[in-house]
């Protein structure tokens, strides 16, 4: 009888690897330190498949989703001067790509106008403790990490057939439920899950004004490909955006036959002096606010 549950059970493992299970977390976090009494709120997936995982805000993919749909209709029609203001994509940009069986772990995220692919190596050293508690249905048990520059509190579960968890964290014998960093500027708790079809989703295609046209960008959205970086590159190139984070503009700016305009906080702007001028008090003053990143070892 032992055999044939676990028969049944390892079925039921494959088939919801082969299905995809979606792992909803409510993700409470402070933008700004000073500001921790009052917390923003945002939807997070977790979307499991058989060969890994992808964690991202399910208000920026509707976001970005809607705004390509826009892009593709505008190009469609012959278009290339036309303007796009996003006013709720969400504040969490980032994604998170975990691959099984190894953990290989990549942060997908920008930095002005570059996107890019952070390869993180560092181990995630758990300490399981014996506390034990139920949340809803499931029994779940204590355990802390030392991580990114944040202390962690997590409680997993082994009902679930994962060791994975929300942003980077993964490793424990079993799926995270629930999250929190010392400070309580951070907290994941899980709101559900789902299964979904293993169909995937529609690549966003990079969109590449014809040669001598005009090159369009679109309130802040990034362009390119993604540059793969170490955590020390990456943090070299927080370093260099911080103290010039107008660097990229201004070359683009100098690049004979480019032009450019941007429409920041309501106001469309095409003279290029007052463009950088505009845009390096607002990225500083976007800098300031945004003081708490969730791995502020990332930031230095």
């Amino acid at each position: 009888m032992k055999k044939l549950f676990l028969l049944i059970l390892s079925f039921l493992n494959l088939f919801i690897f082969a299905q995809g299970t979606r792992i909803m977390y409510e993700y409470k976090f402070a933008s700004n330190i000073d500001k921790k009494d009052s917390l923003d709120t945002e939807l997070m997936y977790l979307d499991i498949k058989k060969d890994g995982s992808k964690f991202y805000s399910r208000q920026k993919f509707v976001g970005d989703s809607l705004r390509d749909a826009y892009i593709q209709k505008q190009l469609a029609s012959g278009s290339t001067n036309f303007s796009y203001t996003d006013t709720n994509s969400g504040k969490i940009g980032y994604t998170v790509n975990k691959s099984y069986p190894d953990f290989k772990i990549n942060l997908h995220t920008a930095m002005g106008q570059n996107r890019f692919d952070v390869i993180d190596e560092k181990p995630m050293d758990w300490k399981i403790l014996p506390d034990k508690k139920k949340i809803d249905q499931f029994e779940v048990q204590k355990a802390t990490l030392d991580y990114g520059g944040r202390s962690w509190t997590a409680w997993f579960s082994q009902d679930f057939p994962f060791q994975d968890g929300p942003y980077k964290f993964h490793g424990l014998p079993g799926l995270i439920l629930e999250m929190e960093d010392a400070t309580g500027t951070h907290i994941f708790k899980l709101v559900g899950s789902k299964k979904f079809d293993e169909v995937e989703k529609i690549e966003k295609k990079e969109i590449t004004p014809p040669v001598g046209g005009r090159v369009v960008r679109i309130g802040n959205m990034t362009g390119g490909k993604e540059i793969p970086v170490s955590e020390e590159q990456f943090k070299k190139q927080w370093k260099e955006f911080k103290n010039d984070p107008v660097k990229d503009m201004r070359q683009s700016l100098s690049t004979p036959g480019v032009k450019m305009r941007i429409n920041l906080n309501g106001k469309e702007m095409n003279d290029p002096a007052e463009m950088l001028r505009n845009m390096e008090k607002f990225q500083k003053n976007q800098i300031k606010q945004d003081n708490n990143k969730i791995e502020p070892a990332l930031y230095p």
